[in-house]
């Protein structure tokens, strides 16, 4: 009897982890990852696709800035100094300050200009600076990333500007971030201005997330058509400062959103289980290159790489919802009061939707070949579920198949963070479950 329930368990475990895999309409935003990270230990608070590679867009001008402080520290110029604009860096696209060929601007303005108006020109102009010319600066940011263990990244440009070849990961992003803090904390302020003025005009920072989150207090936003909407934050409270990376998100707003949702939730977690940390994979500080041994490192990394594949999400068929008996399921939907309130509350995650899609995660507790058995199933776990999430929906969800359908019994109308503490909280009372994006019809 003890071996046939433990086979039973085994294989309710394999037709759960089968049927979240099961084909679906979900089509995942590609470009979407998040970390979130404290700054002093390294420990991961928040992870959703981190090792993926994406695109960087203009939080690559912070290993522009990165370098241009090494420079400062090194001697090798000063906050005064005039930096020359050549026709090439007046060419440059927007995001830009408008400078004209044969015109200067100082290497603070330089600074300021590339953090808070994320200014192409200004990259450029940088870039020829120290290196003689953008594409031998990139190889020297490149041999920079791989000092600092940003082990997936590779850039092509000082800006950001679009290149199929430029790549970075979320991972790779808060450790830059972390090493800007780190390594130069007497000029983390330019990460924290609002504004600067430059030639009459008052630029503002593009950063919202640091406008309006309590604690939080610099780093940088980025935007391509290829990349989707990025952005690094920090942030401090109760002596805990945390970096935040969002990349890939389908519009301003829901990726400040997003940002604020996880740092919050991460917040929240310290002060339940301040314990409750894992190792990271970031790379321990190490003491900047000397310049005659960085020299080395620049010439290997300059030898032409190949770049890393964006990772792109499968297309899947199809899923159809079973007529349900609402009487004997009592399904419970939970009703957003207000779009403002779903939208501060949801954890978005990747992207744009509308209110009602963004409890939009599910947390699967069977796989079968009967739709009565799928009924069973959840009957069998709803007092648990209503314990840990009263307003808790259900539902028996089909993914036709040839030959037989596969009911998959589901609680539904959560966040990711609700899923993922509800279905800890199940296998910590013996139920088998997996926490996972639903699927919207198509």
């Amino acid at each position: 009897m003890a071996v046939r329930r433990t086979l039973r368990a085994f294989i309710l475990g394999l037709i759960i982890a089968l049927g979240a895999i099961l084909p679906t309409a979900a089509s995942a935003n590609s470009k979407y990852a998040a970390l979130v990270v404290h700054a002093d230990t390294g420990d991961v608070l928040f992870d959703r696709y981190s090792d993926e590679a994406r695109y960087p867009a203009s939080l690559t001008k912070m290993m522009t800035v990165y370098l241009l402080f090494e420079a400062l520290e090194e001697g090798e110029v000063s906050l005064d100094d005039k930096l020359e604009v050549s026709k090439r860096a007046s060419l440059q696209p927007a995001s830009k300050l408008g400078l004209s060929r044969g015109s200067t601007i100082t290497v603070e303005e330089a600074i300021e200009a590339l953090v808070i108006k994320s200014a192409n020109d200004a990259a450029t102009v940088v870039a020829e600076h120290l290196a003689g010319s953008e594409s031998k600066f990139a190889g020297e940011m490149t041999a920079k990333a791989r000092e600092l263990g940003m082990r997936r990244t590779t850039f092509r440009n000082a800006s950001g500007l679009p290149d199929s070849r430029q790549v970075t990961t979320a991972n790779d992003m808060a450790v830059l971030s972390r090493r800007l803090i780190q390594d130069f904390p007497d000029r983390f302020h330019y990460f924290q201005q609002k504004s600067f003025e430059w030639n009459g005009r008052t630029y503002r920072s593009h950063n919202r997330v640091m406008l309006t989150l309590d604690g939080a207090d610099g780093m940088k936003t980025g935007y391509t058509r290829a990349s989707g909407y990025n952005l690094s934050t920090t942030i401090e409270r109760d002596g805990n400062r945390l970096i935040g990376i969002v990349l890939g998100g389908r519009s301003s707003a829901t990726r400040d959103r997003h940002m604020k949702d996880i740092l919050n939730a991460a917040y929240v977690e310290l002060k339940r289980k301040p314990d409750l940390l894992n190792p990271i994979l970031l790379a321990a500080p190490t003491p900047r290159l000397k310049p005659g041994v960085a020299a080395a490192a620049i010439a290997v990394a300059a030898i032409e790489e190949e770049a890393q594949p964006i990772v792109v999400a499968s297309l899947e068929t199809p899923s159809v919802a079973a007529d349900l008996n609402l009487e004997s399921l009592k399904v419970a939907i939970d009703s957003v009061a207000n779009d403002d309130r779903a939208l501060d509350e949801a954890v978005i995650g990747e992207g744009d939707a509308e209110p009602a899609d963004m409890r939009d995660w599910v947390v699967q507790v069977g796989a079968y070949t009967r739709q009565s058995q799928a009924m069973e199933r959840i009957k069998a776990v709803q007092q648990i579920a209503y314990t840990v999430q009263p307003n808790v929906g259900r539902e028996v969800n089909i993914a036709p198949r040839r030959g037989a359908d596969v009911y998959r019994a589901r609680f539904t109308t959560l966040t990711a963070y609700e899923a993922e503490a509800f279905c800890g909280t199940l296998k910590k009372k013996g139920e088998d479950c997996i926490a996972l994006r639903s699927e919207p019809a198509n």
